[in-house]
């Protein structure tokens, strides 16, 4: 299905099964050998990292080595492990370029299932919900949404919605290389069938009108009038500060024609979605490493988390923003910033052609040392000592 055909018709509104030509297509994703891999290597924290579910059974102790969570599989406990975008390297590339698609953060956790079992009773996600089967097969029931776009798990908020009462719209079961696609707010079950089930859940948490709000919020702390304590109430006249609120919404109705406010959103949107931290690189990236000024030496965008690049032609600025940082560099060339963020990789040679008027060792090394040094670039590979 083309990306823009599923935004249009199913996107937030309606769930879908994608049936695959290839049963194999997700096993480069995921496999037996790697949960095996991740029970023996990795230090899992229970309860944060991995979990185990049941329908309708609560696990008593608070099991804390392979060998105890081997046991609760073999009482029909389904075995989850979160955030494998932030373990596996193909999974955070799966899970980039989806941001990259849609804009919008995603995670992904894996479940393994027993035969005839069913680790949560009928519920509802308060994110888009891509499940990716990889082992066995697992059937679903999908149900219509009972409250529109429920913010309830991450915002707090209670809202017993009840249960859906018409039939389910999609009852299927799913084989390796399918997909199945379930909405935010739309009820479902799953019960794995009759051979251990793998599959990869893909969770994509959008941003809502909310989050904008409470961003604008932030920006706004630092004009006087927003910190400015509203009128007191005296004996329960309330005029005053009808009038006060009344002057508040007018600032922000007329924040509406302001497209710094706009862009500055954008490139906050975009660089904050952190499914992962920023790639790291040593010993280049401690500082304490010379970058090389061969002329061969190759460097690279970091993965994962995006930078956005806004040139201010009137104080020759260029603004940087990666996460939560800001980096202003000032009088840089042109042509080598735009070229930098417009190549995937590139060597020092062609950085030094792309300002010819400039010299290397003074103006561009030290730049592209800072970037280095910020994670923004990398080298590709480090000189040998």
């Amino acid at each position: 299905m083309p990306l823009d055909q599923f935004l249009r018709e199913n996107w937030t509104t309606r769930g879908v099964v994608l049936r695959g030509q290839d049963r194999d297509r997700f096993r480069p994703l995921f496999s037996w050998d790697q949960l095996n891999h991740l029970l023996n290597f990795h230090r899992l924290r229970f309860g944060e990292e991995i979990r185990l579910a049941a329908i309708g059974r609560k696990v008593a102790d608070k099991p804390e080595t392979p060998e105890e969570w081997i046991r609760h599989c073999q009482d029909g406990y389904t075995l989850i492990i979160n955030q494998l975008q932030a373990r596996l390297p193909a999974i955070a590339e799966l899970a980039s370029a989806i941001e990259r698609a849609i804009g919008h953060r995603s995670q992904v956790n894996m479940y393994c299932s027993w035969p005839e079992q069913q680790g949560f009773d009928q519920h509802h996600d308060d994110h888009e919900v891509f499940i990716l089967q990889i082992e066995g097969t697992k059937r679903w029931v999908v149900s219509e949404e009972t409250y529109k776009y429920p913010l309830d798990k991450y915002n707090n908020v209670s809202d017993d919605t009840g249960e859906p009462k018409g039939p389910p719209y999609i009852e299927t079961e799913l084989h390796p290389g399918d997909v199945l696609y379930i909405p935010r707010g739309h009820w479902h079950y799953a019960v794995a069938g009759d051979e251990p089930s793998l599959h990869l859940t893909l969770g994509v948490t959008c941003r809502t009108g909310v989050y904008w709000l409470k961003w604008l919020a932030d920006e706004l702390m630092d004009e006087e009038e927003w910190r400015r304590n509203l009128p007191p109430v005296v004996e329960g006249d309330t005029d005053r500060l009808a009038d006060h609120v009344r002057g508040l919404m007018g600032r922000l109705a007329a924040l509406a024609g302001d497209e710094r406010l706009v862009a500055a959103y954008l490139a906050h949107h975009l660089t904050t979605q952190d499914s992962r931290h920023r790639e790291v690189s040593l010993p280049s990236q401690s500082g304490f490493h010379p970058l090389s000024t061969n002329g061969d030496t190759r460097l690279r965008r970091a993965q994962f988390n995006p930078v956005t690049v806004d040139y201010d032609a009137e104080t020759a600025q260029h603004r940087i923003q990666f996460g939560a940082r800001k980096i202003t560099l000032d009088g840089a060339p042109v042509q080598l910033i735009d070229n930098l963020f417009r190549s995937t990789s590139f060597t020092l040679a062609e950085a030094t052609g792309w300002a010819p008027a400039f010299d290397p060792a003074e103006d561009i090394a030290p730049l592209l040392r800072l970037l280095v040094e910020e994670g923004i670039l990398l080298e590709e590979k480090a000189p040998s000592a």
